[in-house]
Parts: C-alpha cells; sequence; structure tokens
C-alpha cells in the first residue's frame, strides 16, 4: 500500500500553485526548499506524460532525459535541505506525491511554440537556482543549487532541440 505525503498547510496545495510560489521565491526558506523537492520529484512523471504524446522517438528521448534530470535535482534540492537544516526529506515516488495527486499530466502542447515556451521557464530556473544559492550561506546547500541551475539550461536546450525536430517535421 502506497501512502500520499500529507502536505504542510503551509505549503502550497496544489501543484500549479507550487510552480507559481517557487517562482517567486529568492531567499528559500526549508519549507520552500520541500516544495521545490516535490516540484522537481512530479516534474519526471510530468516530462514523461509529455514524452508518452508525442509520435517522434527523438522528441521523446529528449523529454524523459528532461524528466530524469528533474528527479536528480529534486535529490539534490533535498540534500541541501539536509546541510541546511539536518532534516532528511527525500523525494517521494510519484505515487507519494501529493502534487501528482490528481495523476500526471503533460507539461505543454507538443508544438514547437509551447516547447519553445516551456524552454523559456526552464532557461529561467538557472537564474532562479542561482539566486537562491546566492542567498543560501552555505556552500554546500549553493554547490547543489548552482548544478541544478545548470542542468536547467540543459533542460531548455533540449526542449529548443524537440521544438526544432518537430518543425522539421511539420516541413517535411
Amino acid at each position: 500500500m502506497t501512502t500520499t505525503l500529507a502536505l504542510d498547510p503551509a505549503m502550497p496545495q496544489t501543484i500549479g500553485e507550487a510552480f507559481a510560489h517557487i517562482g517567486k521565491v529568492t531567499a528559500p526558506t526549508a519549507l520552500d526548499i520541500k516544495v521545490m523537492v516535490l516540484v522537481e520529484a512530479a516534474s519526471k512523471e510530468l516530462y514523461r506524460a509529455s514524452a508518452a504524446q508525442s509520435d517522434n522517438p527523438a522528441v521523446a528521448d529528449l523529454l524523459v532525459a528532461n524528466g530524469d534530470e528533474e528527479f536528480l535535482h529534486a535529490t539534490r534540492a533535498a540534500a541541501a535541505l539536509k546541510a541546511l537544516t539536518g532534516e532528511e526529506f527525500a523525494p517521494p515516488a510519484a505515487q507519494n506525491n501529493p502534487y501528482l495527486a490528481g495523476g500526471a499530466f503533460p507539461l505543454a502542447e507538443l508544438t514547437p511554440a509551447a516547447l519553445r515556451k516551456l524552454a523559456d521557464a526552464e532557461f529561467a530556473g538557472e537564474a532562479l537556482y542561482e539566486g537562491w544559492a546566492a542567498s543560501i550561506g552555505n556552500a554546500e546547500a549553493a554547490a547543489l543549487f548552482r548544478a541544478n541551475g545548470k542542468e536547467e539550461t540543459d533542460h531548455g536546450n533540449r526542449l529548443l532541440a524537440a521544438a526544432a525536430l518537430l518543425d522539421s517535421a511539420l516541413e517535411g
């Protein structure tokens, strides 16, 4: 039997609220980092749901690669929390993640324009993580956040590559 992790009442209660919340955080609290752990862990499944919509195996592979790294980001965010507070908060499996209680859904339509817009959000993730790293006052946590930020740029670049693949399929 699986048990969905209970959300602290102070946390955003839906994944949409969580994405909006995280985007506004400049100096994270322990609670903010926990929200990030849950969002990043959920994003693995959201990317997989997006990949499942693709008829193009190369596009699907790019989306799955992003999703796999999102879970790695969740693991690093959890390690940063431990470095800051000593608290263990492991990224939950999909079936235990409260932000996936309604199931996983695609992150965006599989159109070149939608993937480019999603790429912009991923590119913004590098700046978000850099801001967190600069504000945290802990070298270990800062290094973990910066590693995540660099990979957010990789995610954006993969999304641009996926958009280009879809563009060529439309032209061909």
